[in-house]
């Protein structure tokens, strides 16, 4: 056997990677005393074996544990270590496990979380010695095969302690009889294959504390023959080749252990949730394509919502609006609950609306891409709920506002802010932001005509004073009073005010210029109208005379009261 090893570049993950190519029967691994010299120790184990006959003996690889991280090592920084053994088998056509091939193969170790993975994707016959897997402690087990015949599950893993088990390919058969002396001690156990139809025959019970379902590319569902289930924890459908309405689950309402539903169906119609409300774990899937108007509605009870999988510009137009809405429903009723965002590849309002009701930003690409257009896609969207949608950017401030501002700023002389809402005030006009002047006295006021008589006192002994500088030019000045009257206060309290006077006249006058241009808009419209309606009354009276002077049939009068004789050939 031929192995070699791999670090990571920060050297956090060591690697021992061993293919063995002949045809030989191994009873245990052995390790070499020059590997039991070295102080070197790894945190992934993958053994690859290309026999086409393999017997898995007593503590096969028990061995690898010298080769296990050391205590002193385990703790690096504050994430916990784990410990990975991975065989492989690709081409066997014979595999037998022994009893207690992986007896204490970890031991009883809580320091590092331990995984033990069995890749056995060939086709040939596997069998299982009754105490194969006994005493097995193990923090996860994943198992990918074809089949598992003709063994049930009571009898692989009995007598084992497993924390996680994930079982892909195939689901083995369920023993009443042997469940009975069942002593496997499973937390969770997940079961994930293709099949024609999602039923108690694909998937049965099994004497595990939780269990997880997942069903690729059904092409059916009958959930009335999961009633019984007292179990069932989770439901994952993959790429569903049948629609979802209010009869779907119809059976789960009496499953009061189902907490978690995936569904990576294409089209989801109305109600499809009447029957599985009590969920609180839901997620849509890359596939889904379609939502109808109250598809997800009776989903009242969520605490986690993964909508990370979507692509918005995969879904229909309307199915975007469905989803916004609901986003925001979940937010209002759960302020507390855990929305993971869909993605975006193009620019959308409706993801940039998600985003403000999850008080997310949107990646640097995205917004590089997509900020100078932001309002007016919000404008143009079909979606009622993100129609009137205004980003927080973008302060909309109505001409109340404006005034009751300006008037505490001239009266109280205190700074006024204003807060912009989510949504805005659907009043159907928009006024244009400006800074609204602020001031703040520094000194108690002082009557007008005392204060303009000392600035024009101090005008006339200006120059004196400049006289008093350079007759005394070592002479210290006096320090500057913070409270002292500035001549020109009177000057600025009243600039102050004709400034934001000016700012809300200049507003009143944009908004009357707008009104103006909207009013002159209409006339033209109503002219163009007009226009119109006399063109099409004049093509029909020219369409009228044109078919009298051609069409009618020509009318003789004779006023003699002769009439034409007919030819006859008879008469000549």
């Amino acid at each position: 056997m031929s192995c070699e090893c791999h670090s990571s570049y920060n050297g956090e993950i060591e690697q021992l990677i061993c293919n063995n190519y002949k045809n030989s029967m191994f009873t245990q691994i052995k390790l070499t005393n020059e590997t039991l010299e070295t102080s070197r120790s790894f945190d992934t184990f993958h053994l690859i074996f290309y026999d086409h006959e393999f017997n898995i003996s007593s503590m096969f690889v028990n061995e690898l544990s010298y080769l296990f991280p050391r205590t002193s090592l385990l703790n690096r920084g504050e994430k916990k270590l784990s410990i990975k053994i991975i065989l492989s088998f690709p081409n066997f056509l014979q595999l037998h496990f022994e009893d207690y091939s992986f007896y204490q193969l970890f031991k009883e170790n809580s320091n590092y979380k331990t995984i033990l993975t069995l890749e056995l994707t060939s086709n040939g016959q596997i069998t299982f010695s009754s105490m194969a897997f006994n005493q097995l402690i193990v923090d996860q087990v994943f198992l990918h095969t074809s089949s598992l015949e003709p063994y049930s599950f009571e009898e692989i893993f009995n007598n084992t302690n497993i924390g996680e088990l994930t079982i892909e390919g195939s689901t083995p058969r369920s023993n009443e009889t042997y469940r009975q002396n069942f002593n496997g001690k499973i937390q969770l156990a997940k079961f994930t294959k293709m099949v024609e139809s999602v039923s108690n025959e694909e998937f049965p019970p099994y004497p595990v504390r939780s269990m997880i379902i997942e069903a690729h590319e059904a092409r059916k569902m009958n959930a009335s023959t999961f009633m019984n289930y007292r179990n069932l924890h989770g439901l994952h459908l993959i790429r569903p080749k049948f629609f979802f309405d209010n009869r779907t689950f119809d059976g789960f309402q009496y499953i009061i252990s189902l907490e978690i539903i995936e569904l990576d169906a294409e089209t989801i119609k109305d109600n499809t949730f009447q029957h599985a409300s009590r969920i609180r774990y839901f997620t849509l899937g890359q596939n889904t394509r379609y939502l109808s108007e109250y598809s997800l509605d009776y989903l009242d009870y969520l605490v986690h919502f993964d909508a990370s999988k979507i692509i918005l510009d995969q879904l229909y137009p309307t199915s975007r609006c469905v989803l916004a809405r609901f986003i925001e429903k979940q937010k209002k009723l759960n302020p507390s609950i855990i929305i993971s965002p869909p993605q975006a590849e193009y620019c959308d309002c409706v993801y940039d609306f998600i985003l403000t009701i999850l008080n997310k930003k949107a990646d640097q690409s995205y917004l590089d891409l997509c900020s100078e257009n932001q309002q007016e896609r919000c404008e143009l969207s079909q979606c009622n709920v993100v129609k009137n949608f205004r980003l927080p950017l973008i302060n909309n401030i109505v001409n109340e506002q404006i005034i009751s501002s300006i008037e505490n700023d001239i009266i109280n002389s205190t700074t006024t802010t204003t807060t912009t809402p989510l949504y805005p005030i659907d009043n159907g006009i928009i006024t244009t932001v400006h800074q609204l002047p602020a001031y703040v006295h520094r000194h108690p006021p002082v009557d007008r005509q005392s204060q303009t008589n000392n600035k024009y006192e101090r005008i006339d002994s200006s120059d004196t004073n400049i006289k008093d500088s350079y007759t005394s030019p070592l002479k210290i000045n006096d320090p500057i009073d913070p409270n002292a009257i500035s001549p020109d206060d009177d000057d600025e309290d009243y600039i102050d005010s004709t400034s934001s006077i000016d700012n809300f006249q200049t507003t009143i006058n944009l908004y009357d210029e707008k009104r103006r241009i909207e009013m002159k808009n209409e006339t033209f419209k109503w002219i163009s109208l007009s226009l119109v309606c006399i063109t099409i009354l004049c093509l029909l009276f020219v369409g009228t005379l044109i078919w009298c002077f051609t069409c009618r049939p020509l009318r003789r009068n004779y006023k003699a009261g002769f009439q034409p004789v007919q030819l006859n050939g008879s008469n000549v």
